[in-house]
């Protein structure tokens, strides 16, 4: 069994936008600005970039605080000599970006970055200098979602980490703090690596400690992860970079009517085609939030003109005067968040997951609109990782990833199949029936011919039938061990490669491999990813 590539179309939940944009982007192409698979898209998108003084100032400025955050971080050498290229507008932007969630958060987070990684390298091999960068949002304040993790242990067991914290409903969450308890957290973590690799799991690990922030935390996990590489990693949380979108926040509170006109039109043209549509606004939505008593608010119109934040109405005048004093307390949805980044970024790609690839066919006039400009929409590599142990197990079985997508009873009936004699137990009982039978017309006739012999007939028919059923009862208790044993490859191979009915990535936490693998998997994976790729990769690792 090596390495190999699975079609999305032969994957469970796959929509029609992710399969039409992967193998048929002909159909897609009007939502689009660039197909992804176009070398001739890069260039184009880069031609595009702003590069008058006022980009130019912008992005030195921003260079200026991805220098001072990457600092922080722990970037090497290579990182900030990335952001100084970015400062001199010697390169592009490769852009990802993640929730901040708890340890990484889903394996797919580092999936974005390594993609990121890829496409820059690729680019910059073939002339057009591009930087990846790594940007954290840390402005979204979905707690629920970032504060957890699943863990696959070596027995390929499931562990969950989960960390509570008294910040008020509706906080960022790249700006809670961690208290103590986060160390309990980091120790059941560290477990997971080996005695002897214990140096390496308290490096990795320990950027998440008692006075550091979500943001922080998982921006020196990610720096880590990716020394040597010249990742970027870039918090919007900072003052200076809201200070920069001002501007763009002023036309997405004066223009609110039009811009979400722009967006509910191409949604429409997006259902009409066929397609889902990711991300729906309600009537009265804008496309920002307002920071008040520590939450995170959304901002809602009403229909006498004025502005909703919670239960606080202001009126046009008032915002925008609040945005030029605090511009620090706006923050973008998840539909103009993009433009913040572009804005921002020389931004050449996205990289994206399926999900943020669907909410992006909804963006192209709003782009258009705010930048005149969208960039390439990338699809990040999408990986399960099939370690030593569990390739045995496929391997036993003559299985493969797809053969683990149907119901789990028909799994493990092929597994069954596979290891248990079929009807073994059935052919003995009947075998035994028939013994049994012979042994009384035998015994009939031995009587006949002298009942004298009929006790001890009676006895040897007794020992005989006991010593076959010692053989059947042996089978049986074998093949119940073999059941067993079936049972426990079942659930290694659905725990490890197809995790509650979905994909490996979307569920175990990349740190539970690196545990076993030893933090050089990643360069591992950075060479022995097939790149680019439309389709979903199995990995042996």
């Amino acid at each position: 069994m090596d390495s190999h590539c699975i079609r999305f179309t032969e994957i469970p939940h796959t929509t029609k936008l992710v399969v039409d944009t992967l193998y048929d982007f002909s159909r897609v192409a009007h939502f689009y600005a660039y197909d992804p698979f176009d070398p001739a898209s890069f260039r184009a998108s880069a031609q595009a970039a702003p590069r008058d003084s006022e980009a130019s100032a912008r992005h030195a400025t921003v260079a200026d605080v991805l220098a001072e955050q990457n600092r922080d971080f722990g970037g090497d050498e290579k990182s900030q000599k990335n952001i100084a290229r970015l400062r001199s507008g010697e390169a592009v932007a490769v852009v990802s970006g993640q929730q901040v969630g708890l340890f990484g958060g889903p394996a797919y987070s580092v999936y974005k970055a390594l993609t990121a990684v890829r496409l820059a390298r690729k680019l910059t091999a073939e002339g057009l200098p591009a930087v990846p960068v790594f940007w954290l949002a840390s402005e979204d304040h979905d707690f629920a979602e970032a504060n957890h993790c699943f863990l696959l242990d070596s027995d390929f067991q499931w562990q969950e980490l989960r960390h509570t914290s008294s910040a008020p409903d509706g906080a960022p969450v790249g700006s809670i703090v961690f208290d103590g308890s986060i160390n309990a957290l980091r120790g059941r973590l560290a477990e997971l690596w080996p005695g002897e690799a214990a140096a390496e799991a308290e490096a990795l690990l320990a950027g998440y400690a008692p006075g550091a922030t979500y943001a922080q935390a998982f921006g020196r996990l990610v720096q880590r992860l990716f020394a040597g590489q010249g990742l970027v990693v870039l918090d919007p949380l900072h003052a200076k970079l809201h200070q920069l979108s001002r501007p763009l926040f002023r036309r997405a509170l004066e223009e609110t009517e039009a811009l979400q006109k722009l967006v509910r039109e191409a949604s429409r043209r997006l259902a009409k085609a066929g397609y889902h549509v990711q991300v729906r606004l309600r009537e009265n939505a804008t496309m920002l939030f307002v920071l008040g008593g520590g939450r995170r608010l959304p901002l809602r119109r009403r229909r006498n003109g004025a502005f909703l934040a919670g239960k606080a109405e202001h009126s046009l005048d008032d915002l925008l005067s609040l945005l030029d004093a605090h511009p620090e307390r706006f923050s973008p949805n998840v539909l103009l968040r993009p433009l913040m980044q572009d804005w921002l970024l020389p931004t050449v790609a996205y990289v994206a997951g399926p999900n943020e690839g669907a909410y992006f066919a909804q963006l192209g006039p709003l782009y258009q609109e705010l930048l005149g400009r969208m960039p390439v929409i990338f699809p990040r590599a999408s990986l399960t990782l099939v370690e030593p142990k569990v390739r045995r197990v496929l391997e036993k079985y003559r299985l493969s990833l797809p053969d683990l997508f149907g119901a789990p009873h028909i799994v493990r009936a092929r597994l069954a199949e596979r290891h248990l004699p079929p009807g073994l137990l059935r052919r003995l009982e009947r075998t035994e029936g028939k013994i049994e039978q012979l042994l009384r017309e035998t015994a009939q006739a031995v009587k006949k011919l002298d009942p004298t012999l009929a006790g001890a007939t009676e006895t040897s028919r007794r020992k005989m039938l006991y010593q076959y059923g010692k053989i059947r009862r042996k089978t049986a208790g074998a093949q119940a061990g073999r059941t067993e044993i079936v049972d426990h490859h079942l659930e290694i191979l659905l725990n490890a490669l197809y995790p509650h009915r979905g994909l490996q990535e979307r569920r175990m936490n990349f740190l539970s491999v690196v545990a076993r693998q030893g933090q050089g998997v990643l360069e591992r994976l950075l060479a022995q990813v097939d790149f680019p790729c439309r389709d979903h990769q199995v990995i042996l690792l």
